[in-house]
């Protein structure tokens, strides 16, 4: 969810409810980041009246495939924007891209380096609708998002990042700006796995903007910041952008992601991408409209959905989540408390209905947020802040339910795989 915005009082409520629609509440100073988005209800529908407001981020206002591999002995596997001289082998047995994904004779394997059962790869990777990890063990990602960048002690996640392991999680999603340093960058990932976390690094600069999404990939694509992520690329996954764009229609979006993706693997970088939904992250039904092309376009990715909707009911979260698993998409839901951002309290989510159906589907998924950082999002109508001050020993409420006592909680549910808490694969 997340971005700086004002208030979104007001409008044409009824019209809004007619949709199915929410739009993020305001927020204040002690929020770097509020809401700002506009929340779907069943699936992503369009918006109406009480659109969420402007998206600025603090600090930054503005700022491999199915397709293209041969099949047959011998035949050439090509990366859909692949970088020439990026890795790509071919052989009788079966050609391997710069992404990893490998035809011939034998079969397909998608994916970057993407394993599945003993395979080791160079780094986690996407086969099917699943997350591998190096030494193709699959990963069900079990943790938490926090708004690290705008930490008060500085954006390196210390301590937090060791008072979220405590939980068990195996996952954290890291907040973070295209201002910020790679230096920093680098200091954040290393301390995330340091604590056993699978760091997922996202820039907010773009938040419920579309047009600068090219923006977010200038950043990604710079020589320093390709350098951190090549370090860490056993370990790592990157989320192109937080929540970019707000009415974008199917083509529009495909188009976009599609000439990011290329970019970024053009760039040398392999590890999964994480892409998120439009319409402030809560547009599922785009993801399972539009993503069997991105899949096909460079398999190792995963599509995130924020669940800030209207509509939060037991049924509506196993419709969507049971239409996704058909599609076999790579689905994660990458954002959800315990209400929708409008109107808060109003608009219930049953969390407890999404973990159920989380392990029973076998979805990966990430609590919005930690709550180092407040939230100033419905401080006074249910806190989205799963902690009173950022520590294990302050969880409460939802978030604790969330982290520990529900039986698919994330200390009850979560794993890290043997290559994050070992470091190795045996």
């Amino acid at each position: 969810m997340r971005v700086l915005h004002g208030s979104v009082a007001g409008w044409t409520g009824a019209a809004l409810m007619a949709l199915g629609l929410s739009a993020g509440c305001g927020d204040g100073a002690d929020d770097p980041q509020g809401s700002g988005q506009e929340t779907t209800g069943a699936g992503g529908g369009a918006s109406g009246a009480g659109g969420g407001a402007t998206g600025a981020t603090s600090g930054a206002d503005g700022t491999t495939s199915s397709s293209g591999v041969t099949s047959g002995a011998g035949g050439a596997s090509s990366s859909s924007g692949a970088s020439a001289g990026s890795g790509a082998t071919s052989g009788a047995g079966g050609a391997t891209s710069s992404s990893g994904a490998t035809s011939g004779a034998g079969g397909a394997t998608s994916g970057a380096g993407a394993g599945g059962g003993d395979q080791e790869s160079t780094g986690f990777s996407v086969r099917g609708r699943f997350l591998y990890d190096r030494c193709g063990e699959k990963v069900l990602l079990r943790g938490v998002n926090e708004m690290v960048v705008w930490l008060s002690s500085g954006p390196d996640g210390l301590p937090e990042f060791a008072e979220i392991a405590k939980t068990g999680a195996n996952a954290v999603r890291i907040v973070w700006l295209a201002t910020e340093s790679s230096a920093g960058l680098d200091q954040a990932i290393t301390n995330a796995l340091a604590q056993k976390l699978i760091p997922i690094v996202e820039l907010h600069d773009a938040t419920g903007k579309w047009d600068l999404l090219p923006s977010l990939v200038d950043y990604w694509t710079r020589a320093d910041v390709v350098a951190v992520i090549k370090k860490h690329e056993q370990s790592l996954l990157v989320n192109i952008g937080n929540e970019v764009g707000d009415e974008v229609d199917n083509a529009a979006w495909e188009a976009g992601y599609k000439q990011a993706i290329t970019r970024m693997r053009g760039a040398g970088i392999t590890v999964p991408l994480v892409i998120d939904a439009s319409k402030w992250g809560q547009n599922i039904d785009q993801l399972q409209a539009v993503g069997p092309a991105l899949v096909k376009h460079d398999p190792n990715i995963l599509l995130s959905v924020h669940m800030w909707w209207t509509d939060g009911s037991a049924a509506t979260i196993t419709k969507e989540l049971q239409e996704s698993v058909a599609l076999n998409l790579p689905l994660m839901v990458g954002e959800f408390a315990q209400h929708a951002v409008y109107e808060c309290g109003k608009h219930p989510f049953d969390y407890k209905a999404l973990l159920a159906r989380s392990v029973e589907l076998e979805v990966g998924w990430l609590a919005w947020s930690w709550g180092a950082v407040k939230n100033s999002d419905c401080q006074s109508d249910g806190p989205f802040d799963m902690t009173t001050n950022g520590t294990f020993a302050g969880l409460t409420g939802w978030g604790r339910e969330v982290a520990v006592t529900d039986p698919n909680s994330i200390q009850n549910t979560s794993v890290r795989p043997r290559s994050i808490e070992t470091g190795s694969c045996r």
